[in-house]
């Protein structure tokens, strides 16, 4: 088999230059029709030549200013601000008869221009409406609809997820309301597979959906509420039974996967592992969150917001200290157990509900929006951060992101399948699990 390859993602500088090229010819294009027409015009019989005017008006002036400083923050709804503004004063030196410095009137070109007023209505809108509602977005008016029996749940879910990830209650909402609340028997077993027919009508970006006969299969993914959940991973993984408390996620290596972030041990899970509701000290089972695959591809991965970078970093961190707690010594595990039920108080206590908002006076907001000189040559690509939210830029890279990670995973699990036949094999003659890793197939530049 041959060696396989890890490098850099082709196609990225390609697409950079091709907007780069794009945008310079448009510029160029312009520039040309431009002196074509003002060369056109020099010929005409009415033109009587070229001359230096006299400077525009103050609110002429002031317009275009405001157009320059648009591109001296980086915030949208400062941006939107200038430009609100320029509008409003270029329609008020047109209808005021185009006055020449330092005049704000010129009566025998003042008249209404109901084309200018029109335009100038039309730019406001669509920058003004969307700017105020920025500016009067209040994250902690948002709420949970899960049912009144599972609100103070969502709540506490929430101010947990806010400290190990600061997720914005709006995220939240669409991370909590795509799940649903079962109450669960103590013995009752989770399903962690589902099938979802046909697979016609199903977007196969994922690796999760498995096909089965004529069938397809999506994995399934949960979060322990309250209670405890039993594990039993496949006997191949290689992994040994453990317990999962209030706070963790089941299956949190698939989970992960899910999210593009791919592990060895996900590549050694060759089947979901077993999962039973313990039974509590007062004969009570478990309340968890189910989502299904489907529901997190559209509801978290495609969604316009931060849920996605959000609830990685939950899933991630939660994992850790699951897979810490199994590290222990014998003789730390209690200390642990205090440790993590410590963690747990503080990290679900009271929390004010708009933690997740900006704690800045606007007067700050608008000081910091402001960019530095070195990035009018060198930008950043954190000055797109807010707009690519919006237009899909995010979307589109996280998706690739997941696209990577999926790659990554088949290649990962060929080498573990290929390692466990060679262990079975050959093991007593290797002698050692270097010498296992010098025969496997990854090669690293």
């Amino acid at each position: 088999q041959a060696p396989i390859s890890i490098g850099k993602p082709a196609g990225q500088p390609a697409m950079a230059w091709s907007a780069f090229n794009i945008y310079v010819c448009s510029l160029l294009l312009l520039l040309v029709a431009f002196l074509g027409i003002a060369f056109w015009g020099s010929f005409l019989d009415d033109f009587d030549g070229w001359e230096v005017g006299q400077a525009n008006g103050p609110l002429w002036q002031i317009a275009n200013f405001l157009f320059f400083y648009s591109g001296l923050v980086s915030d949208v709804a400062f941006i939107r601000t200038c430009v609100v503004l320029a509008n409003i004063f270029i329609t008020a030196w047109a209808i005021f008869g185009v006055p020449k410095w330092p005049k704000v009137w010129f009566s025998p070109l003042a008249q209404i221009r109901l084309d200018q007023l029109i335009w100038c209505l039309l730019c406001v809108a669509i920058n003004a409406l969307p700017m105020l509602r920025q500016f009067k977005f209040d994250d902690s008016k948002k709420t949970f609809a899960v049912g009144s029996a599972y609100t103070e749940l969502a709540e506490t879910m929430w101010r947990e997820w806010w400290r190990r990830s600061g997720i914005p209650r709006a995220d939240f909402k669409s991370i909590v309301e795509a799940g649903e609340f079962m109450e669960l028997l103590p013995g009752q077993q989770l399903r962690l597979t589902e099938k979802v027919g046909s697979g016609a009508d199903l977007d196969l970006h994922t690796e999760s959906f498995a096909e089965c006969g004529h069938e397809m299969e999506q994995d399934i993914f949960y979060y322990v509420v309250s209670g405890k959940v039993r594990i039993e991973p496949a006997a191949s993984s290689g992994r040994k039974e453990f317990t999962l408390t209030s706070g963790y996620f089941l299956d949190d290596i698939a989970l992960m996967a899910a999210l593009g972030q791919t592990t060895v041990a996900m590549a050694m899970q060759t089947a979901p592992p077993k999962a039973t509701v313990l039974e509590g000290e007062e004969g009570e089972g478990a309340i968890v969150i189910k989502w299904s695959q489907r529901v997190i591809d559209e509801k978290v991965v495609r969604s316009h917001g931060f849920a996605s970078v959000c609830m990685k970093t939950v899933v991630s961190s939660a994992t850790l200290d699951s897979l810490y707690s199994e590290v222990m010594n014998q003789d730390s595990v209690d200390i642990f157990t205090v440790v993590e039920q410590k963690r747990k108080e503080l990290a679900r206590r009271d929390l004010p509900l708009n933690a997740a908002m900006h704690q800045r006076s606007l007067c700050k907001q608008f000081g910091m929006s402001h960019i530095r000189i070195r990035d009018l040559w060198e930008p950043s690509p954190h000055q797109r951060a807010v707009n690519a939210v919006v237009i899909g830029s995010r979307e589109k890279a996280f998706l690739r992101e997941l696209e990577e990670a999926r790659v990554s995973l088949r290649e990962m699990r060929l080498t573990a399948n290929e390692a466990l036949h060679l262990s079975s094999a050959t093991l007593p003659a290797i002698g050692s699990a270097s010498d296992l890793f010098q025969r496997s197939t990854i090669s690293w530049p």
